[in-house]
């Protein structure tokens, strides 16, 4: 869950290549999705709109501190309310978007990185912030990349988990990063 919109998204959408196809982790509204289906031919959108992922404790502390946190974007601290907030999300993304061009993938990126079986042009990471999280989402993004196919993602240098991970990433593979726009990143992966 997120305040506010993705502003960086609108410098990534401009390196999409056209007719492209790639996949989004950490959806939320579509906002990013609508911008890149301005070049792209199809976006894999993976979000789980769930409150689970949040139970064990995550980038915002405890799970009590997460409810609190967005108590105001759902108008109540109830799990279960949280829980119907994320399933009227869904739906609303579903409607927005059609199936020609959208296709919607409601689990975690640990789950769509498993079965996931196809190979794409590009993966934008905008999923968990916590380091061990991003790592996995790079590493999972490479698996299903075509040659020469490009990681985008949000949150450079302004959330130290993305940061560290997106540095160590780039290392540890040799691929190019280039940051853009004001917390945005590209990596060029090999041909």
């Amino acid at each position: 869950m997120m305040f506010g919109k993705n502003l960086g998204a609108a410098e990534t959408a401009k390196r999409i290549p056209v007719g492209s196809v790639g996949v989004e982790i950490g959806v939320w509204r579509g906002d990013s999705t609508a911008l890149f289906l301005d070049k792209a031919a199809h976006v894999h959108c993976v979000d789980p709109w769930s409150v689970a992922p949040y139970e064990p404790g995550s980038e915002h502390g405890t799970f009590q501190q997460y409810l609190e946190r967005y108590a105001k974007v759902v108008g109540s601290r109830n799990p279960e309310d949280f829980q119907k907030f994320y399933d009227r999300m869904y739906r609303e993304v579903c409607d927005r978007f059609p199936a020609e061009l959208v296709t919607m993938h409601r689990c975690t990126s640990g789950e769509f990185f498993k079965r996931f079986c196809w190979k794409v042009d590009w993966v934008y990471v905008d999923g968990s912030h916590q380091y061990g999280d991003c790592k996995a989402d790079l590493l999972g993004a490479l698996n299903i990349l075509k040659p020469g196919g490009r990681i985008y993602g949000d949150d450079y240098r302004s959330k130290p988990g993305v940061t560290r991970a997106v540095d160590e990433f780039s290392k540890e593979t040799g691929f190019v990063l280039k940051a853009h726009g004001c917390n945005q990143y590209e990596i060029r992966c090999a041909a």
